[in-house]
């Protein structure tokens, strides 16, 4: 398996490339970029087919989050990974203006003889 990032004829595109011919498989290349919206890859020869397009952040986006689009809007990964650090610093200052800040120790998993 051969990931070619950069190729000419696609902007801002990967090229997929494997070739299991010794074992029996067979050749596959594709044109990939990411889906903005999850980070999954994308071979763009199927998303014309099945996929989707975010015109606010004008790329394309995987089947699933072309379906998530329709109810939730636009959903950038980084939007999504900003909003999971601002609620673990909400959370972790919550903890600590209730006093519960005090270091948890775990339980050991396996208790008995050494």
């Amino acid at each position: 398996m051969t990931f070619v990032i950069g190729t000419p004829h696609t902007h801002n595109a990967g090229y997929f490339r494997t070739d299991d011919t010794p074992s029996g498989g067979k050749k596959v290349e594709a044109d990939i970029q990411t889906c903005i919206h999850c980070q999954k890859v994308i071979q763009m020869q199927a998303w014309k087919d099945e996929g989707g397009w975010c015109s606010k952040c004008a790329k394309p986006v995987c089947a699933e989050c072309a379906d998530r689009m329709l109810i939730y809007g636009c959903e950038p990964f980084l939007k999504q990974l900003e909003a999971f650090i601002e609620t673990q610093f909400r959370v972790e200052s919550f903890r600590k203006l209730a006093g519960l800040d005090t270091p948890v120790h775990p339980q050991p998993l396996i208790t008995g003889p050494t």
